[in-house]
């Protein structure tokens, strides 16, 4: 019979990670509440929490690699994807071109919004 032994230390540390992340949030939105709505930075800044705990919580890096290793073997395909994505752009934001831009340029009664150049149409495509 095979024994199971587990390193109650890193168990202990998680539990204690997740309970300082738990409480810290209900602090927050207890304490910063008051009648009023909470700060959209608050919010955020437990979210960022939250993300640096995640990271931590993959230190091996083994998702990391994961990831690496399938873009690596997909790389072909994602060329593609993105060689086929980027003559899209170019095609619409022509055809967008085409369509606003206006015959007279010495009209004065354009709004910016209004696209003038390919290069507007290219930044409306983005």
């Amino acid at each position: 019979m095979e024994l199971i032994s587990f390193d109650w230390t890193l168990i202990a540390q998680s539990i204690g990670e997740d309970l300082i992340g738990v409480l810290a949030s209900v602090i927050v939105l207890i304490v910063g509440y008051n009648g009023q709505v909470v700060a959209t930075s608050t919010i955020r800044g437990i979210r960022f929490l939250q993300i640096l705990r995640m990271l931590h919580v993959d230190r091996q890096g083994g998702t990391w690699r994961l990831l690496g290793s399938v873009v690596f073997i997909h790389r072909q395909e994602l060329i593609t994807t993105l060689y086929i994505g980027f003559l899209g752009l170019i095609f619409s934001s022509y055809f967008v071109y085409l369509a606003e831009k206006k015959e007279d340029e010495h009209v004065d009664d354009y709004k910016e919004t209004d696209i003038l150049t390919y290069a507007d149409a290219l930044w409306w495509g983005v």
